[in-house]
């Protein structure tokens, strides 16, 4: 019988390492959260822009420090719609406790549990958000709904006087067998729809269905990555190859992908450029045989910061098989309370057209 890897694994991980962690008098003035909630009216349109009329969503960071080099995250999300998911509204979207350690002038850092991989130049913010847009470019659209490592990554840093930062990593992970099957079954889409450990995302029309959290083959994945980073900008090489039996269990179909991506910002004074790209290969077995298809994304941004409010542009170009398409966003962001953002994006794409406004509260 197959074995899979369920959010509670993920909580017992959790709460092991919680019952590890020494206990000590201010332990619960160590507990700190923050996060936001937000409505967004948008126009209709079809993939890859379509979203509901009418989003909401209410997400909260939970975390505890109780003593130094020792924290645990907890990031929850409820919005207003599954959009055909199983088990899509409210749950946990990452949860992880990380230990670390100094050597010499140098970091280590160890983390375990669910959490997104550190590889976006625009999704920096707290929460996995961007601080440049309402919704993300069609790279991390992806990497946020179908990605997410359930494992260990430990990383080492290395900072220097003169030349900057070094810091390289490495991940073993759990689940994400079905890694790539939203490209080929439903498509590249730009939102910021993060996908539920234990939510089964709806890819086809019939019995098809993607997961984050599912373990079906018993193949550990894994990424590596390295970046170098100053107090202006930063770049970084990232591989991830998910190692899937690439065949379907049940409604979901696993896809054996492997995938680069290389990131790069630059900051000066009120301005901002970054972008990413990536590429690779996701593969399944039929009947008939292998079947291998290319993937790949990118985009880049300018922004820039004007007292309260901020402007962006971004372009975004993604692709499946031979099948290449563009996207164009334009976003102003406004600052009108430390607590309250209000905002308005526009996006084009393949012939869509979706205009959104948002509010957002923080606390």
């Amino acid at each position: 019988m197959l074995q899979r890897w369920q959010p509670a694994h993920v909580r017992l991980l959790f709460i092991m390492a919680l019952v590890m962690a020494p206990p000590t008098a201010d332990a619960m003035d160590a507990l700190q959260w923050n996060g936001f909630a937000l409505v967004r009216p948008q126009t209709p349109a079809d993939v890859p822009l379509d979203d509901d009329r009418l989003s909401a969503q209410f997400q909260m960071g939970l975390d505890w420090r109780p003593f130094a080099g020792f924290g645990t995250h907890l990031h929850v999300l409820a919005r207003n719609d599954g959009d055909e998911s199983r088990r899509g509204r409210v749950g946990v979207v990452e949860a992880w406790a990380e230990k670390n350690l100094n050597v010499r002038s140098d970091r280590v850092r160890i983390l375990a549990g669910a959490f997104f991989l550190p590889t976006s130049r625009e999704n920096i913010d707290s929460l996995w958000e961007t601080p440049y847009t309402l919704t993300a470019s069609a790279l991390n659209s992806w990497l946020g709904e179908e990605f997410r490592p359930i494992g260990i990554d430990v990383s080492y840093r290395h900072r220097t006087a003169r030349v900057g930062t070094f810091t390289g990593g490495g991940t073993v992970f759990r689940g994400n067998d079905t890694f790539g099957e939203i490209l080929l079954g439903r498509g590249w889409a730009l939102h910021d729809r993060w996908t539920l450990l234990g939510e089964h995302v709806k890819t086809r029309p019939t019995n098809g269905y993607t997961s984050i959290s599912a373990e079906t083959d018993d193949r550990l994945g894994w990424s590596g990555r390295a970046k170098w980073n100053d107090d202006r900008g930063s770049i970084q090489f990232t591989r991830i190859d998910n190692r899937s039996d690439a065949r379907r269990h049940g409604e979901l179909l696993n896809w054996a992908t492997r995938f680069n991506l290389v990131g790069a910002d630059y900051t000066w004074r009120n301005w901002t450029v970054a972008g990413e790209g990536g590429w690779g290969t996701t593969a399944i077995v039929t009947a008939r045989g292998r079947f291998s298809s290319e993937i790949g994304a990118g985009y880049l941004l300018l922004s820039r910061r004007l007292n309260k409010f901020r402007v962006t542009v971004r372009a975004d170009e993604y692709k499946v098989r031979d099948n290449k398409e563009n996207a164009l966003t334009a976003a102003l962001l406004w600052e009108a309370h430390p607590r309250l953002r209000a905002g308005i994006e526009g996006i084009t794409a393949e012939g869509q057209k979706r205009m959104a406004v948002e509010l957002r509260f923080r606390f």
